[in-house]
């Protein structure tokens, strides 16, 4: 009888502590990470920084097109997972004044931005990403920023009207129509540059030179990985830059500076043909 008494009384303690677990957080059997590495190229080459006003061309289009890269990077952000059992993971994105969680400033030449790192994510098979390329209303209207997207830190900021560039794009071209200009203090442009900031968040009625150039990508891994605790798969993402100038038809003799929402849409149009995912590791052992 005793025995049944004290079964009697701990079962609802029982039941509270298994309630307590429904719906809390997940314990570290049930999380595990995701890496996503960003290898940027011009169609199957690696980019090596050539300085400005370099005339080392690297590469070429199939449209003859002579040209070399001096900077390149791009902002990432709203990242999400998916799988083919439901299996679903949204990385968060908190903006405030003094931090921008959940975005990501992706530059060639700084290895360590070109690895993203998503943590507790739910144990499971994936076999899908997508993420924003640009920021989004979210990210311009919350007033100032802090993190990648404050300009004191280097963020790609325009203005309002215009908010984040999504994607830098400069190098020298030989058939490239700029001309050397001297803006004074200092600042100069070279010839035979290019320069191409792709940007903006809005279309304004009414207004052609404000357009919504943020772009949602979806990346299938063409397989699938598992996530659980000890398990931190890699997804090897491809960012060919040939693909965006020559879907463009770029023509470095007449399109050599843009500096517009409206100048760059050719660009951003092309952005869900310039990433692919080459291949995916079931462990981070290796790219």
């Amino acid at each position: 009888m005793k025995q049944l008494m004290l079964l009697a009384f701990a079962m609802p303690m029982l039941l509270t502590l298994l309630s307590c677990n429904e719906g809390g957080e997940l314990t570290p059997e049930e999380v595990g990470t995701f890496q996503i590495y960003f290898d940027n190229k011009v169609g199957t080459s690696d980019i090596t920084l050539e300085e400005a006003g370099s005339t080392s061309y690297d590469f070429e289009t199939t449209g003859g097109e002579k040209f070399n890269i001096s900077s390149l990077g791009y902002y990432v952000s709203k990242i999400s997972l998916s799988g083919p059992n439901g299996e679903i993971y949204q990385d968060e994105v908190l903006v405030n004044a003094s931090d921008a969680k959940g975005y990501y400033h992706v530059i060639e030449g700084t290895s360590v931005s070109q690895n993203i790192l998503l943590e507790n994510v739910p144990a499971g098979t994936y076999d899908q990403a997508t993420f924003t390329i640009g920021v989004a209303e979210e990210g311009v209207q919350e007033g100032a920023l802090g993190g990648v997207l404050d300009p004191a830190n280097g963020g790609w900021f325009w203005n309002w009207n215009a908010g984040y560039i999504a994607m830098i794009i400069e190098g020298n071209a030989l058939n490239s129509g700029q001309e050397y200009v001297d803006w004074g203090n200092g600042s100069e442009t070279l010839a035979k540059t290019f320069s191409f900031h792709i940007g903006g968040w809005k279309n304004v009625p009414d207004n052609e030179n404000f357009v919504n150039n943020v772009r949602t990508i979806t990346v299938d891994f063409g397989t699938t990985v598992s996530v659980g605790e000890g398990l931190s798969p890699l997804a090897h993402v491809v960012v060919d830059i040939l693909k965006m100038l020559e879907g463009a038809s770029v023509d470095f003799s007449t399109t050599y500076s843009v500096h517009s929402p409206k100048g760059g849409k050719v660009f951003a149009d092309q952005l869900d043909q310039v990433f692919s995912v080459h291949h995916v590791h079931q462990s981070t052992s290796g790219h």
